[in-house]
């Protein structure tokens, strides 16, 4: 980038700041023991992220062979951590929600190591020539420990010193929440205005495949764990919801390309009525099979 640009330089570090804080204050030290009571959960979703989502993701390169800024956009994607929109959205869904926070919570801290490593390695075999892979390890993690670990840590470090304040405030919060990424989308789209359409065109053949196969790997691991039914809901939805606010600083403060955080906010856009379409599916079935039970219930009761 030349000079100061004000979107990438200024306002997306800020609001990525001001996202995980409210992330960590939403957060306990409770949160940390569902490793303990999800065991089997926690570690197949957790080997699924790691090592599922950049299997889909070198998949759709090999198979497609996109432009390079879509395949470096979708390499940070798929190394991401997990983004605490699942939380929200499997409450709606009548997930686990405990465990889609424990999950959230635990890729979330790990991001430091894993997202450099899979992004180098990812940059490596498919765009060795386009990036210095070596001098980016230590450039993201730095830049995921200011921008993700330090606000995290505040934000329950604030919420331990005021717990009545802040759970008072949770509502508040999460639209902030969701104010923030709307503002975030928003800016980037802005910012790449000019070529947005071709953009769109160039990203949306490998974002919809991506969102499908993401939502498709949860599912079946939660089947093959033999998960319960809302497990493997929950599995759907971490699986295919990664945090976008990570994916843009990594992109604009590392890799120095705001065009490269499109690719995430253009499957963002896609995921999102897919995934609300299936929360309402879900909410559906589950409501008959209620009103079912129900039913059967009610002569024995007479």
């Amino acid at each position: 980038m030349n000079g100061l640009d004000p979107i990438s330089d200024l306002a997306i570090p800020a609001l990525v700041w001001l996202l995980m804080l409210v992330v960590g204050l939403e957060l306990t030290p409770g949160d940390f023991r569902g490793v303990l009571r999800y065991p089997r959960a926690v570690a197949v979703a957790t080997l699924g992220q790691l090592l599922v989502l950049p299997a889909c993701a070198a998949l759709l390169i090999w198979v497609q062979r996109p432009e390079p800024w879509v395949m470096a956009g979708l390499i940070l994607l798929a190394a991401s951590p997990g983004g605490a929109m699942s939380n929200f959205f499997c409450y709606l869904g009548k997930g686990n929600v405990a465990l889609s926070v424990t999950l959230t919570t635990l890729s979330t801290l790990l991001a430091p190591v894993t997202m450099p490593a899979l992004v180098a390695a990812g940059l490596s075999l498919f765009l060795h020539e386009s990036h210095q892979v070596p001098t980016l390890v230590g450039s993201m993690a730095g830049q995921l420990v200011l921008m993700m670990l330090f606000p995290l840590g505040l934000g329950m470090g604030l919420r331990a010193r005021m717990p009545a304040r802040i759970s008072a405030s949770r509502a508040s919060l999460r639209a902030l929440s969701l104010i923030g990424i709307a503002a975030l989308v928003a800016m980037i789209l802005f910012d790449q205005r000019d070529g947005l359409a071709a953009a769109t065109r160039a990203a949306l053949p490998v974002a919809l495949p991506f969102c499908v196969l993401a939502m498709t790997a949860g599912l079946l691991i939660g089947v093959l764990a033999r998960l319960p039914d809302r497990d493997r809901f929950t599995l759907l939805i971490e699986l295919s919801i990664r945090n976008l606010a990570l994916v843009a600083i990594i992109g604009t403060a590392v890799l120095g390309q705001v065009k490269l955080v499109l690719f995430a906010t253009l499957f963002f856009l896609v995921e999102l009525p897919l995934v609300l379409m299936l929360i309402a599916l879900r909410a559906r079935l589950v409501n008959r099979l209620v009103n079912r039970l129900a039913g059967d219930q009610a002569p024995s009761q007479g």
